[in-house]
């Protein structure tokens, strides 16, 4: 699987023109983050609400609301870092959440 990741990104790189990638990742797409980055490839992390995954999910809504979501929310923002990633979009996650962990709103 990393490896067709790593191919995959090297197709948006080249003819896309993509300066980086952006994945809903999290602790279980740490290796293909680390592999990414290995090959050259910036990475962008994205968690908390992830619209890819809506369907998932449900319906849109607030990520991160009790105890047990805030952690994992940040073991994958952790992951996503330790993993090399340039940075991290954490959205629709509750106030008190981002003020915690120093989160800085792209907009208000």
């Amino acid at each position: 699987m990393t490896d067709v990741a790593v191919e995959k990104a090297r197709i948006f790189l080249r003819e896309a023109g993509a300066q980086a990638v952006k994945g809903e990742v999290g602790v279980r797409s740490a290796r293909i983050i680390e592999t990414l980055v290995r090959a050259g490839i910036p990475v962008m992390g994205h968690i908390g609400l992830t619209p890819q995954a809506i369907n998932a999910i449900g319906k849109v809504r607030v990520q991160g609301k009790s105890r047990d979501q805030a952690r994992a929310l940040l073991h994958d923002a952790l992951a996503v870092q330790e993993a090399g990633a340039f940075a991290v979009v954490v959205e629709l996650v509750p106030e008190q959440l981002a003020r915690k962990y120093r989160i800085i709103p792209l907009a208000a």
